[in-house]
Parts: C-alpha cells; structure tokens; sequence
C-alpha cells in the first residue's frame, strides 16, 4: 500500500492483517490489543466525545491509527500514547500526513498509582503555549490497566472535563456499582467521587479484531472534581480509608479501620466513631455511600487532630 492509501483507507480486519502481514506484527495479548475495526462505531466516537474545532485531545492507545485520524479530523490537536514499537512505527507512518497529531512512543502509567510525568508535562506544557484550558480523553482501553489508569486520570491535575471510554463491560459495570454489591469497590467510588458516568453503547466482540471474550461498552464520563472538593480536607486518609475497606471486604468495618493503626485514637474511640454515624459497629465498610465514606474520613480526621491538641 502507497503512503497515501495506509493514510485514509478505513482499518477493517482485512488492512489490518495484511498491514500486519507487511509489517511482521502480531497482536499482542500482554497489552490486551484488541482494535476496533467497525466503522459505524469508530465514526460516531467524536460526536460521543462532542468534539469541537477547538478540543484537544488525549488518546490513549494509538493502535494502527484508525481513529486517531477521526479525532484530528475534528479537533484542534490530539495528543496519543503508544507503548507497542511496532505499532508505534506503524501509526507513525500513517498518520505522517496529519500535522495536528503529536505522537509519543510510551506507557502512559509510571507506575500502578501515578501517570507518566513527561506526558503530562508535555500536555500541560502544550496547553499553556496555545493558551488553552482543557482536554478530552478517548481510549480504547485493555483491561490490565483499566482501573489504575481510570483512577490516576481522575486524580491527576490534567484539565480533563470529558473522557469516552471503550472498556470492557465488567469495568463499566464496576464503575456504575451500587454500595452493598459484589462489584462496588474503590473503582465505585473514586468514579462517583469525581465525575459522572453514562453507558451510551455496549459493544459485541465482532466489532474488534482480534474478538475478544467478552462484550465491551463505551461509557461517556463527565468529569466534576468540584463535586465533592469541599467535603475532603485530607484526601489521602480518605483514599487509605477505602483502601482498607475494600482490600478486606469480608472483615467489619470496624477492624478494616483497625488495619490503619492510627496512633492516637483508641479502639474504644473508633466504636464511637461509627456510633456516632448510627452505623453497627458489625457493618462492613463495602456497603457504605461516596457520602458516608467522606462522613467517616472527615470525622476520624477531626478526632486525630483533636487527639493531637
């Protein structure tokens, strides 16, 4: 195939495996590479992401570069993440001729709890440049790294107002749990705590190729950090409070707090605590609310530091 055709032909199974073929790739199973190869899908993903002439953009996962070049189509400047060399070249071949597309060869997490900085930085950098103020997300995201990487977008100081995800349909199910179930847990809750999440399509496995197992969904998150912003006064003993219950779910609430060892509040102190909330000191941590959560971190807060004084 000519520079050209590899630039606008649409990705079907077909060009994808004779690209492939070319190329000497296969799909890889350790990054979860499935890529989604249905055109009716891929062109309806910018008018989920509402994308406008002035948007930038973060994709995460380039692939073979199928929908990057929908997203540069209607947006200002896309910034996206491969971490595959092979198919980092590839997408680097066919996106040549798109002068709004910054691609960058990387692992968008450093580790399991923080984003790569240097893509950050790069971003935020660009931002203040071209004097702009936020960024979209759109991902075709593999499994393994779903949840740290749903988790580190939310917290992270990126300007992200909008992300549209394609995940697979146990994840959104996780992010849409209710306390109390078997898939509530701190995925729920950091979800619920920073933003707003709509199912808008479940996709079967035959609209990716290599298929899939499993049916997957693309969820549309809008994202409010100022939800909640002034309930929290100490964000990370709220999150190594959820830690602690969810990492013990069959224990009571009672001794996943317990667990946290806090040096100056008493066990006797803590049964109060959960007296206090009209809570049985028998209940687990897992069926309580984003809002009883923040209710128990800022009052074990205010007992530390009274405790302290």
């Amino acid at each position: 195939m000519s520079q050209e055709e590899i630039s606008f032909i649409p990705h079907t199974p077909s060009v994808l495996k004779q690209l492939f073929t070319q190329r000497g790739i296969t799909p890889n199973k350790r990054f979860g590479q499935n890529f989604l190869t249905d055109q009716n899908t891929l062109v309806c993903i910018p008018d989920i992401a509402d994308l406008r002439k002035d948007d930038v953009v973060l994709e995460i996962g380039t692939g073979t570069g199928g929908l990057t070049r929908l997203l540069a189509a209607r947006s200002s400047h896309v910034f996206t993440i491969e971490v595959d060399k092979k198919l980092f070249e590839l997408s680097s071949d066919i996106l040549k001729l798109y002068n709004n597309v910054t691609l960058v060869h990387a692992d968008i997490l450093k580790t399991k709890h923080e984003l790569n900085p240097h893509i950050t930085s790069l971003i935020l950098n660009w931002l203040r440049e071209y004097d702009q103020t936020r960024i979209k997300v759109v991902a075709n995201l593999p499994y393994h790294i779903s949840t740290p990487l749903i988790i580190n977008l939310l917290e992270d100081t990126l300007p992200i107002d909008l992300m549209v995800l394609m995940l697979q349909k146990e994840i959104t199910d996780r992010m849409l749990a209710i306390p109390g179930t078997r898939e509530y847990g701190i995925l729920s809750v950091i979800t619920r705590l920073y933003s707003e999440v709509e199912v808008v399509k479940t996709l079967p496995p035959e609209v990716f190729w290599p298929r899939p197992e499993v049916h997957s969904a693309i969820v549309r998150i809008v994202v409010r950090k100022e939800k909640y912003a002034g309930s929290i006064t100490d964000y990370q003993l709220f999150k190594n409070i959820v830690h602690a219950i969810f990492t013990s779910r069959r224990k009571t609430l009672m001794n996943s707090l317990e667990r946290l060892n806090f040096p100056k509040i008493s066990r006797e102190r803590l049964k109060g605590v959960i007296k206090d909330m009209q809570l049985d000191e028998r209940v687990r941590g897992e069926v309580l609310s984003v809002d009883q959560l923040l209710s128990l971190s800022e009052t074990i807060g205010r007992v530390d530091h009274q405790s302290v004084n």
